[in-house]
């Protein structure tokens, strides 16, 4: 009896053990309020529902005004619903295994089957106290990281931001810029991906993305072997590096990647797509590699806590080839300044203005080489009211647009601009 009692307490012991070396947290941010706006687009026609003006309607002179209102309550205008769950255990000497899994929820989408629509992160790694750690699967790139610690504006989804480009609400949609959409100013996060991230060593920190989504050859015969069919190399990789560095209240962060997707069995004129993107010519913070594309971007921020404030300073680059014909490529280029502060212990307020330019795939009419230009603007103001740690009130209001877009030497310029705003609750856990 007692040899039993003992056995028993000794493997009452070992489990406590092995709970303590071990967590796993289920957590998640739920997000809806009242979301609203309006778009103004000056275009080549209004008879197709503000689609963009055209090389033949600018020339034509044919012009006029779309305008777009609506409001309603709306899911994700501060942060995008998800949950995930998460954890680490301890293997001793320094050393610990880590894993995540986070999904998007659809909360308004009125099924259960798209609940969990889209899988944000899915990784599992190890750690090693002192020196970092390395994970594999579907990560978060190195910009994104970085901008996830750097935006004043909290990278929420909200109109205001030329690093997100984002508007939710029943106004929605990118329509107040030709050619660009939202979610195009960097990839967000890749699958198929190596990450690795430094312990800080001086206040340096550095951080690392290797894409190796696929790689095969195809080459293809017809039945009377005689005629080659379609095939090739088809080839997704890349890479993106990031330092930081820390000192007192001084934050740096430089950050570049370059992606490449390589489809040899595609004509050349195939329209490129984006790294994050569903579709040539739109945006997306999907996980989704790209096609026909060379696509590399460049991130740079600083910020600097004053005390009563934080300041912020951001700089971000993309430039879009087609890997089939680099000389047709699409860049975008945005600056940042915003300062976010607590004016009293539960009311949070931030404010943010950006500007920048963007210039679309060219069209080759008569072997006249003629990119598509805009200029880009772009305020945010918003507050939070915080209720505790995990729930606050918010308020925001964006406004974005662009000017002077030109898609031929000799057409009509239009412009086109988004108001975009939103109160609401947040809850986080």
């Amino acid at each position: 009896m007692k040899k039993s009692l003992l056995a028993l307490a000794a493997m009452g012991a070992f489990a406590s053990v092995a709970q303590a070396q071990s967590s796993v947290t289920v957590y998640g941010v739920l997000d809806e309020g009242y979301v609203g706006g309006n778009t103004r687009n000056s275009n080549g026609t209004v008879a197709t529902s503000g689609a963009a003006a055209t090389t033949t309607t600018q020339a034509a002179g044919t012009t006029g005004v779309l305008k777009t209102t609506g409001s309603g309550f709306a899911a994700g205008g501060e942060s995008t619903n998800r949950i995930g769950v998460r954890g680490s255990e301890d293997l001793g000497g320094g050393m610990s295994a880590f894993f995540t899994y986070e999904a998007k929820m659809d909360i308004d989408g009125g099924s259960t089957t798209s609940l969990f629509s889209t899988t944000r992160q899915a990784f599992v790694g190890l750690k090693k106290n002192g020196i970092g750690s390395f994970a594999l699967g579907t990560q978060n790139t190195v910009i994104y990281e970085a901008v996830l610690a750097t935006d004043p504006t909290g990278t929420n989804n909200m109109a205001g931001s030329l690093l997100s480009m984002r508007t939710t609400g029943a106004a929605g949609g990118a329509a107040y810029q030709t050619g660009l959409a939202g979610d195009s100013a960097y990839a967000t996060r890749q699958r198929n991906s190596l990450t690795l991230k430094s312990d800080n060593f001086a206040g340096f920190a550095a951080r690392a993305i290797i894409l190796a989504a696929s790689t095969n050859s195809t080459n293809t015969t017809a039945a009377t072997n005689t005629v080659n069919g379609v095939g090739g190399q088809n080839n997704v990789s890349g890479y993106g590096l990031g330092v930081d560095y820390t000192w007192n209240k001084l934050y740096l962060t430089a950050n570049m990647q370059n992606f490449k997707a390589t489809n040899n069995s595609l004509a050349i004129a195939t329209a490129p797509v984006i790294f994050g993107a569903t579709a040539a010519g739109v945006g997306g913070s999907l996980n989704a590699s790209g096609s026909n594309v060379q696509d590399n971007g460049q991130y740079y921020a600083a910020t600097y806590d004053f005390g009563i404030l934080k300041a912020y300073a951001n700089y971000v680059n993309r430039k879009m080839s087609m890997d089939t014909n680099t000389s047709y490529f699409s860049k975008f280029t945005a600056q940042q300044f915003g300062v976010r502060s607590f004016i009293t212990p539960t009311v949070e307020a931030w404010i943010a203005g950006s500007v920048g330019k963007y210039s679309s795939l060219p069209q080759i009419v008569a072997n006249t080489y003629t990119p598509g230009q805009a200029n880009l603007t772009a305020m945010q103001v918003g507050a939070n009211y915080w209720l505790s740690k995990r729930t606050n009130l918010y308020a925001i209001y964006g406004q974005q647009g662009s000017s002077n877009v030109a898609l031929s030497a000799t057409g009509n310029t239009t412009s086109a601009n988004v108001n975009n705003y939103a109160v609401g609750v947040r809850h986080t856990f």
